[in-house]
């Protein structure tokens, strides 16, 4: 007689089924992360680029030692200074995204500055996001080979090497991570209801507009498949737990940025539907990009003004379609329906007169994920036989992964290399041209004049203005470390002619231009005026010390970096501090 007991007996066998069914998403998913990771990797060997710095690198929110004080506080990216002026005007942002600024800073405390480091944690959250996707598309009956190309395609999609590649295109991808994270939730309670899922998509929700403002366009989708499965008699209850996220979010959200307005923008609806036009035709046909947007004949184009209002008519025909049919039948409907509303917070952009990108491929992140997944599911379930659907998507990943490649390494440069390797200027925007022009400055200045002559003649473009005020400051500061001081008082004077273009930034900049020409006393002048506005300013301190180390006052630069270290408390300042104390103590009187 066998003595074994019954509970010691083997396990049962999983269905062989399950098992394979097992087995092929677990390469389906190691076949995706080798996808990514040869794709992007090559981004890893660049730079901290552009907002970057601002965001990152010489930020002293991040460097600094009171962040986890202040972050769910502060306007994205910090406020620069304590004092009322400098609070006062970093509201004007506009712009609440706390946990992308956490994402920054957990980034530095384990690798440094080290922007390496930086460019794998947006590789891995997009292989994240990919992921999440792959489970979206299962769980919407899709199949697992369409989830999988669906997948595959949303890895190598060419509007996404500005979201992966550039650092501080991570605001998508952490959006993306929690409003996927909230869909499989709703998802989960669409097929089968239990009692956290709502919750807990709601909590994922909240974390998502945490991250970026466009996340709140989510509920308002969630809602029309509520409507259908419930009716009206339960969508006001199972609404609530977003409403209760998004009042959490808001109340943040107006304590760190109260009432601040940055004004009125003066573009116009026909710019938004120009906007939304241009948007769709690109998510159709994602080839031969540029690296940026150039929006002002994008906003001009009567072209991209229709096809955005018919976009917007198509939305309105599909809402209309999807209530009067079942969600099986009316799942083109929904799918138009989605893409078409993740789309406008991305079009309403241009609207905003804080917005500085005003297109951008990056902001199509979240929306192309439903056209992705469409496609993918047209092709598996509509081309025959199987084989020429497969042959079909492996050949559209090619033509997609040719697209994105020679973007993404692009960005595996430093920050000089990656504006001087953009051949063709022209099709870039106002301030990707304003860049390379700077870089290219200091070694062909014909060029460059040339290249800041193609921003100055567009008058009407969005951020002449701006742009205007910047190229004068750059090219007053030429002339001067040229000692060529005839030509940088000309553009001085032309910067200050226009009434209320300066920006602090201009009146440093005259500052050491007066040192420099020396003018020591009149700038010192300028300096203290500028410290009595913003007294508990980084920007400005730092930037008082450097007009002292440009006249060679090297006690008063090493006063300034200290005071800054003082009220910031970042490695950098402390050791610019030591270096003006050494050079004071080098240097006689």
């Amino acid at each position: 007689m066998d003595a074994t007991p019954a509970a010691a007996s083997p396990a049962p066998e999983p269905p062989p089924s399950s098992r394979k069914a097992w087995e092929s998403r677990l390469v389906f998913l190691l076949l995706i992360i080798a996808v990514n990771l040869a794709v992007f990797l090559p981004s890893m060997s660049g730079d901290f680029l552009w907002d970057d710095k601002y965001f990152i690198s010489e930020n002293p929110n991040i460097l600094g030692s009171g962040f986890l004080r202040s972050f769910l506080s502060s306007p994205f990216g910090g406020f620069s200074g304590s004092d009322e002026n400098s609070q006062r005007q970093d509201r004007i942002m506009q712009f609440y995204r706390p946990l992308v600024s956490l994402s920054y800073w957990l980034d530095f405390n384990v690798w440094g500055l080290n922007p390496a480091a930086f460019h794998l944690t947006n590789i891995l959250l997009h292989i994240i996001n990919v992921i999440i996707l792959f489970y979206i598309l299962s769980g919407l009956a899709f199949g697992p080979r369409p989830a999988f190309f669906g997948a595959v395609l949303f890895s190598v999609y060419p509007l996404h090497f500005e979201n992966v590649s550039w650092i501080s295109g991570r605001t998508d991808l952490l959006a993306f991570l929690f409003a996927g994270l909230a869909t499989l939730f709703f998802i989960r309670f669409m097929d089968r209801p239990h009692r956290l899922d709502l919750p807990a998509s709601a909590a994922a929700f909240f974390l998502a507009l945490l991250c970026k403002e466009n996340a709140v366009i989510l509920p308002l989708i969630f809602s029309f498949f509520l409507y259908k499965k419930n009716g009206r008699s339960r969508l006001a209850a199972s609404l609530g737990p977003y409403g209760l996220a998004f009042i959490g979010w808001f109340l943040l959200r107006w304590n760190a940025l109260g009432a601040a307005s940055a004004g009125a923008s003066g573009r116009t609806v026909l710019d938004f539907l120009a906007t939304i036009g241009y948007y769709g035709w690109k998510t159709v046909f994602p080839f031969k990009l540029s690296l940026t947007i150039d929006s002002f004949p994008v906003i001009h184009s009567a072209l991209y003004r229709l096809l955005g209002a018919g976009m917007l008519a198509a939305l309105g025909l599909s809402i209309w379609q999807g209530l009067r049919k079942s969600l099986a039948q009316g799942r083109p409907y929904w799918t138009y329906m989605s893409y078409a509303l993740l789309v406008l917070p991305s079009g309403l952009v241009v609207l905003s007169a804080a917005a500085i990108s005003l297109l951008a491929w990056r902001f199509l992140y979240l929306a192309s994920a439903v056209f992705i997944g469409a496609l993918a599911w047209l092709f598996e379930s509509r081309l025959r036989p199987r084989a020429l659907a497969s042959a079909a998507l492996l050949l559209l990943t090619a033509l997609y992964t040719g697209e994105i490649y020679p973007k993404n390494s692009q960005f595996g440069h430093d920050e000089a290399a990656f504006w001087l390797s953009i051949k063709n200027p022209g099709r870039e925007d106002a301030l990707a041209r304003f860049n390379i022009a700077v870089k290219t400055l200091p070694a062909d200045e014909k060029k460059a004049l040339a290249l800041f002559e193609t921003i100055l003649s567009r008058p009407g473009h969005p951020l002449h203005g701006m742009l205007k005020t910047r190229i004068y400051e750059e090219l007053a500061m030429f002339y001067a470390y040229k000692r060529d001081f005839s030509r940088a008082e000309s553009y001085f004077n032309e910067l200050f002619r226009t009434e209320g273009t300066q920006s602090l930034h201009s009146y440093f900049n005259y500052a050491y231009y007066l040192g420099l020409s020396g003018k020591k006393e009149d700038g010192e002048h300028l300096i203290r005026r500028l410290l009595g506005q913003f007294p508990r300013n980084h920007n400005a301190l730092v930037r008082a010390a450097k007009f002292y180390l440009i006249v060679r006052d090297y006690d008063q630069a090493a006063g300034l970096y200290a005071e800054d270290f003082r009220l910031f408390r970042t490695r950098q300042s402390r050791l610019l501090a030591e270096e003006a104390a050494r050079l004071a103590r080098k240097t006689p009187s």
